[in-house]
């Protein structure tokens, strides 16, 4: 685990544990994959980039983190390139972000052969720390993401994500407050099957982008939960009668 982003008999059975999965799913709060984008120029030095990382020789995992280290200066760990137009701690107010809603993260995968040579993506966690070097917000446990297709050259296009409406949310009340523009992005990526890269994230605003569906609250997984059971029950009834 990277340090700086610390961050698991019979049918009534069955139905219970059904419920359970649901309504845990659905507390995850996370940043979520919004499908492929088509940006032109965004290649190193013309974007937010926050972080790139790329995988060691005769290596295919990779992973990298720039966050804030204990006497609150940047430290960029792992498989992360130190290059100033490579990583780089991004403020709020550097990136034009106004809102947690519109914050986008956009991956750019560089992997030889295109198609032939896709990766998965495993970890994706986003901070966001005080101008003291507070940590304020920290996006949840992440889904994997499998990427087929990837691309051929830095910048070309990417895969975007977002915070989720729940991630949004505690964002907005925890680091988008006051005087907030001075609050940096930090962020920690880990990806599976890489044969070459460099990979790349950047930050984006949502303006023009695919926006964030909705996901339900809890409480609202909770109730659909118990209706399917309930549903569950009532045709094993019939069936039994």
């Amino acid at each position: 685990m990277n340090p700086f982003f610390p961050f698991p008999r019979g049918r009534r059975v069955h139905l219970a544990a059904l419920a359970a999965a649901l309504i845990a799913g659905a507390a995850q709060a996370q940043l979520v994959y919004l499908g492929p984008v088509d940006l032109n120029g965004t290649g190193l030095g013309a974007v937010s980039t926050l972080l790139t990382i790329q995988s060691p020789v005769n290596g295919s995992f990779e992973s990298g983190a720039v966050g804030l280290s204990i006497i609150n200066e940047q430290l960029v760990t792992g498989d992360a390139k130190i290059g100033t137009s490579q990583t780089q701690l991004r403020s709020l107010g550097e990136v034009g972000i106004d809102s947690a809603a519109d914050l986008r993260i956009v991956f750019n995968a560089v992997e030889p052969g295109n198609g032939a040579n896709g990766l998965v993506l495993s970890e994706l966690v986003l901070k966001i720390f005080s101008a003291d070097g507070d940590t304020l917000f920290a996006s949840g446990a992440f889904a994997s993401q499998s990427f087929a297709d990837t691309f051929t050259g830095t910048g070309k296009s990417g895969f975007l994500f977002g915070l989720s409406e729940a991630d949004a949310a505690a964002a907005q009340q925890a680091a988008f407050f006051g005087d907030f523009s001075d609050n940096r992005i930090g962020l920690f990526a880990a990806a599976e099957g890489a044969t070459g890269g460099p990979e790349t994230f950047f930050v984006a605003e949502a303006v023009g982008l695919p926006p964030v569906a909705a996901i339900p609250e809890p409480g609202t997984w909770a109730l659909l939960g118990f209706g399917l059971i309930g549903l569950m029950l009532r045709r094993g009834r019939s069936r039994d009668e």
